[in-house]
């Protein structure tokens, strides 16, 4: 007897459907969410698969979206009055190298990441 398998659908957004996509601050952690949305194909249903969710960095369409709605402030790294290289790190996993390039051009943060390196600065 064959063994049981699994099989995955995924949703496939219609041309009307809409990318809704946040970021937060909780506890002092940075989250996000993401979405789809349509009064057409039924997408924004509770038991379709059209949400996400995490913690950290969001992944690049989710930060895509809230750059794209609110977009970017500027923020120093390192030095006297930059924030420390640590906060970036923790808060947003970001590599050496992503540390090294931020230092020497500065990094464009959300309005909500802004928020969360400043708070934590120290």
């Amino acid at each position: 007897m064959p063994e049981p398998m699994m099989a995955t659908l995924y949703c496939e957004p219609c041309p009307r459907c809409v990318f809704h996509a946040w970021q937060r601050i909780e506890r002092g952690r940075l989250g996000w969410m993401s979405e789809w949305e349509c009064d057409t194909c039924g997408f924004g249903a509770p038991e379709t698969c059209n949400r996400d969710h995490g913690w950290g960095r969001a992944p690049d369409d989710v930060r895509a979206a809230v750059v794209a709605a609110g977009g970017t402030v500027l923020l120093r790294v390192g030095g006297c009055d930059g924030a420390a290289l640590k906060v970036f790190r923790d808060a947003l996993g970001m590599t050496m190298q992503e540390l090294l390039a931020a230092v020497r051009d500065g990094y464009r943060a959300t309005p909500v990441e802004a928020e969360l390196l400043r708070s934590t600065r120290n």
